[in-house]
């Protein structure tokens, strides 16, 4: 059985949030992920100032917050960490422009920032406010259009680069570009076909065929056509398949790769891989009753549940440096969380 309650926004748009009751799903250690979840907000809380998160790359990690709250099923505007929330939108809502990036990685901070607001249209109290966070979504909407590659080779083109000059595409950025685009047409929001499979066409082109040479390889994603497979394009690549319902057959294969390479805690894709890892297991389990999920999601939650700290935040794994490691433990902490509910379905895509 499904429960769904629509919610209208001032503009027309209608918001579907469906909540399942199927006696069949599963959800590993959930309790003792809600409490780990309650400690992760209640830390994350603690470091708003003057309604934004984090010193390095404020509007990611602010859009983390937002999504990691969501997430786990805060109700914007109840209780305090629902408050904040309302308060960090507000300020994210309000900044210039429309691209969303911070110089350092301008279109990894875009894409954040544009799907928190995305996903906080219809959440937020107040009919002003919904409208406003629906103008400034479709302003971002259109930047993300308008920033990706119109090549049709997808090889090499079709998604999306760090920034617009002098950057080669990624295929885990395109992902998260790919989720904007998803939850937009989701909204009824009119996203061109011709963008959509560009970019999944971009993000599936590295996948390895069922026959590749290497047995280990099979399924599996490369960062370029003649790499090897590695897990966090692996990671997007399943979750692009699972998020638009490709074939199942290339899903299985991306999945049975995912559970072949369980998670380990090293390396700096740590947190991207594991965020698209879990959910696109998740999205798929209908392919194999949740098994792939369960194995791969419980050892997930084992890894983070040994190193929360006392403060309720999340450490970077080792083999974590650069720009992600400045963003500190409000990044990572966040990350997290989005694992750790990656089966709640609270996000108003995930319902």
């Amino acid at each position: 059985m499904r429960i769904c309650v629509r919610i209208w926004l001032a503009v027309g748009l209608a918001l579907v949030a469906c909540h399942s009751a199927s006696a069949g799903d599963i959800h590993p250690l959930r309790k003792e992920r809600e409490i780990m979840v309650e400690r992760a907000l209640r830390y994350l809380s603690g470091q708003v100032a003057d309604g934004r998160l984090g010193d390095s790359r404020p509007k990611a990690v602010s859009a983390l917050y937002i999504l990691a709250a969501l997430s786990a099923g805060v109700e914007p505007g109840e209780g305090p960490v629902g408050v904040m929330i309302v308060e960090v939108a507000a300020w994210l809502r309000s900044q210039e422009g429309a691209s969303l990036g911070d110089a350092e990685d301008p279109h990894a901070d875009h894409v954040l920032a544009s799907l928190a607001l995305q996903q906080m249209t219809g959440e937020a109290p107040g009919r002003d406010e919904n409208l406003a966070l629906f103008r400034k979504s479709l302003e971002a909407l259109q930047y993300s259009l308008d920033a990706q590659d119109k090549g049709m080779q997808p090889e090499y083109t079709g998604g999306w680069a760090p920034q617009l000059q002098g950057t080669v595409n990624e295929r885990v950025l395109s992902a998260w570009f790919l989720w904007q685009l998803r939850g937009a047409e989701l909204w009824q929001v009119r996203v061109g076909r011709g963008a959509l499979n560009r970019g999944i066409a971009f993000v599936l082109a590295s996948q390895k065929p069922p026959d590749a040479p290497k047995p280990d390889e099979r399924g599996g994603f490369s960062v370029g056509p003649d790499g090897l497979a590695v897990a966090s394009a692996s990671a997007a690549g399943g979750f692009a398949l699972a998020l638009f319902g490709e074939e199942d057959a290339r899903t299985g294969a991306a999945l049975d790769w995912l559970n072949r390479h369980p998670p380990r805690w090293y390396g700096p894709d740590f947190f991207n891989t594991n965020v698209f890892a879990s959910r696109a297991l998740w999205r798929a389990r209908h392919l194999d009753d949740g098994a792939a999920f369960v194995s791969y999601f419980s050892r997930l939650t084992r890894l983070l549940r040994e190193r929360q700290s006392g403060d309720g935040s999340f450490p970077f794994p080792p083999g974590h440096g650069g720009p992600v490691l400045a963003m500190g433990p409000s990044y990572s902490t966040a990350m997290a969380v989005l694992m750790l509910t990656a089966d709640f379905g609270h996000l108003p895509m995930d319902q």
